[in-house]
């Protein structure tokens, strides 16, 4: 078959590209559009606006970090009745803390150094923050609750400075 015209050869070009595009009913052809994700060590989804437990939240991070590296500097964002928890009264925790991160299992210590703190909850005290154990972000696996690491932390400001207390 020979053809005559250029617009009767396009015809078979129109007809696949028509039927490409031909709705295919209750097919959904884009997926739902969803928010974007956001940073969550600075993001809350609590009550509490995340800005106002920043400070707070920090010191709960630089903990944990510091837990994960070995750095007895960690123990002056503890109050003594976290002490006394952890390490069996007050001013311990610099002879205690190797002891107590040598109880961690090395994925324990692992996560800890990618773990983030994206929200706090008012309480339990006025101008108090309490952190779950469960609103800890992880970057892989999860460390075990347990020992220096307690199910939930209670934030307190002493003074000029944030402790976590019991």
């Amino acid at each position: 078959m020979q053809v005559s015209s250029p617009a009767a050869a396009a015809l078979p070009v129109v007809l696949v590209l028509a039927s490409l595009s031909a709705c295919g009913g209750n097919e959904i052809t884009m997926p739902p559009l969803t928010p974007e994700p956001v940073d969550s060590r600075l993001a809350g989804t609590s009550d509490t606006p995340p800005e106002q437990s920043l400070a707070a939240r920090l010191v709960l991070y630089r903990f944990l970090h510091g837990v994960a590296a070995g750095n007895v500097r960690v123990c002056a964002h503890l109050a003594p009745a976290f002490e006394r928890a952890a390490f069996g009264g007050p001013g311990r925790c610099r002879s205690g803390l190797r002891q107590a991160r040598a109880r961690l299992r090395p994925p324990d210590i692992a996560a800890l150094r990618g773990v983030t703190v994206p929200v706090a909850e008012d309480g339990p005290g006025d101008g108090d923050y309490t952190v779950r154990f469960e609103d800890l972000k992880w970057r892989g696996e999860p460390a075990r609750p347990g020992g220096l690491l307690a199910a939930r932390f209670t934030l307190r400001k002493t003074g000029g400075r944030w402790l976590i207390t019991m």
